[in-house]
């Protein structure tokens, strides 16, 4: 590199005071930038206007910004109202590497990158005739870094012929990057907390649906048993049986939403407390199995459950039989009514609890995401749900020093294990 190309870049911030004292220009369009940023304008919006800013003060330079997307590894384009849209087009996906042009070996290398001969620059070697198709002599880029030093994406000036940028344009770049960085972050913390307020009022709204059903059904039987009860006087019990079932099967319904609402507020708060004492696991799944088939054992799915005597883990008796109650009940809501297994089993160091349905299955894409807060597989979303059993699953399991997985296919069913430490003393049964 050029020796006074190199000093000129270890002299940024003193080179950058010298280009704004008493550069009136330089200094309105910079703060008619930062009110831009202040006053949430678009991020594309505000990149454009810094981008036709560093232009005019350049004289020479075409501008463009290129963010990195969220793999880390690819270029997206940001900003270049000057480039040709076609050189734009053909950029957009630049990969981050060691000879891929000024822009990705500059976010490899986390510093500047100065190409002043793209001709006949190694760097160049992949997109040469790419720029010099364009009419692209020389790139300069420089990394746009975030508060905490992360990459955010890449500053580029292009000329027409070959040539160095000068302490101008150095200082330029600096001045522009900067601003640039306060842009993409407040962007994205403005989108960021976009995307949470989306997704609190789609939560609420599928809250206040669901609490609203079971309600609406309560009221209406209610009413039902009034008017009964006023037409007809003492109602015969082939009557009242089977609303009362009805107004019971409700009534549980909406104690389950408001328990997994109270439950994901105190989780969230880290009010929620969890004990670790010995809890016979094959005892609570067939005390829950009989309490939850109580009274609609005729109508419910068949559930078989195999256990080879007590196997006993390090947890919570009440948080596991959560667990255990939100498992099987996802197995009956989605198991087309078929049959459900419950495998109960000691492994190496481990409880295991397998729930098994034959159901409509969740797509290889989903499986990770149904275990986090508001999420529902796509298909399940007609059943109804809250999108919270399996997140409250999970932060209970994994509070117990557990960890909960799925197998599942399309069509085919799905397979839930929950694994929970084993008690000591089946660990090391002959050290009793």
């Amino acid at each position: 590199m050029d020796p006074d190309l190199a000093a000129g870049l270890d002299g940024r911030a003193s080179r950058a005071e010298r280009l704004t004292r008493g550069a009136g220009p330089l200094l309105r369009g910079q703060n008619r930038i930062l009110r831009m940023i202040a006053s949430g304008e678009p991020l594309s919006r505000v990149l454009d206007e810094l981008i036709r800013l560093m232009e005019a003060q350049s004289g020479r330079a075409l501008c463009s910004i290129l963010l990195v997307d969220e793999t880390r590894k690819v270029l997206r384009w940001a900003s270049a109202p000057s480039l040709p849209e076609a050189y734009n087009q053909d950029v957009n996906g630049l990969s981050v590497g060691a000879v891929s042009g000024s822009c990705g070996t500059a976010i490899l290398r986390k510093q500047t990158v100065v190409v002043s001969d793209i001709a006949r620059d190694p760097l160049w070697a992949r997109s040469r005739d790419l720029a010099l198709s364009h009419g692209l002599k020389a790139c300069t880029s420089t990394p746009i870094l975030d508060c905490q030093g992360e990459v955010l994406g890449t500053l580029a000036f292009y000329y027409r012929e070959a040539r160095s940028p000068g302490p101008r344009d150095l200082g330029l770049m600096d001045i522009c990057k900067d601003l640039a960085g306060i842009a993409i972050e407040r962007g994205r913390s403005a989108a960021r907390a976009e995307e949470a307020l989306r997704t609190r009022d789609d939560f609420l709204a599928v809250a206040s649906h669901e609490l609203k059903t079971p309600i609406a059904t309560l009221l209406l039987q209610i009413t039902s048993l009034e008017r009964l009860q006023r037409a007809a006087g003492a109602l015969p019990i082939q009557e009242i049986a089977p609303r009362l079932g009805n107004l019971g099967r409700q009534g549980k319904k909406l104690l389950r939403l408001v328990e997994q609402l109270l439950d994901a507020t105190q989780l969230l708060s880290g009010r929620i407390e969890v004990e670790r004492a010995p809890v016979d696991l094959a005892q609570v799944v067939r005390d829950v199995v009989d309490r939850l088939l109580e009274g609609v054992a005729e109508v419910a799915p068949e559930v078989e459950i195999r256990a080879e005597g007590p196997v006993v883990c390090e947890g919570d008796g009440f948080r596991i039989e959560q667990v255990v109650v939100n498992l099987l009940s996802n197995a009956w809501k989605f198991g087309r009514g078929a049959p459900v297994e419950i495998e109960v089993e000691r492994g190496d160091g481990a409880a295991r609890l397998l729930v098994r349905d034959r159901g409509i299955g969740i797509a290889p894409e989903d499986q990770a995401r149904i275990f986090q807060q508001f999420e529902r597989a796509v298909s399940v979303r007609n059943y109804g749900g809250l999108g919270l059993g399996l997140w409250l699953t999970r932060q209970l399991v994994e509070r117990m020093r557990g960890r909960i997985s799925v197998q599942s296919e399309l069509g085919a069913g799905s397979t839930f294990t929950v694994e929970l430490p084993l008690h000591h003393d089946q660990v090391c049964p002959d050290h009793r």
